[in-house]
């Protein structure tokens, strides 16, 4: 999986969660994060940065690994 479609996962799973949840995009964005930059993140326009993988992942009641938890189209095995 190339970085644009793993992004691209990324805000989808972000909007799926968020819809789950029947939550606004202000809801989630909160006071901490602009409404506007979580529409560009939901939007797949640009990608998150840490700290708002935090603020979102908060806002949702869901761990930040759970975000980033989209299947993969890679098939080569995991090096440990």
């Amino acid at each position: 999986m190339d970085f644009k479609t793993f992004a691209e996962s990324v805000a989808k799973n972000i909007k799926r969660l968020r819809l789950e949840k029947n939550l606004s995009q202000e809801a989630v964005s909160g006071l901490e994060m602009g409404v506007r930059t979580y529409q560009r993140i939901e939007s797949g326009i640009t990608t998150p940065s840490l700290e708002s993988l935090y603020i979102i992942a908060n806002a949702l009641g869901r761990h930040p690994k759970e975000l980033l938890d989209i299947p993969t189209t890679n098939n080569k095995t995991k090096k440990h």
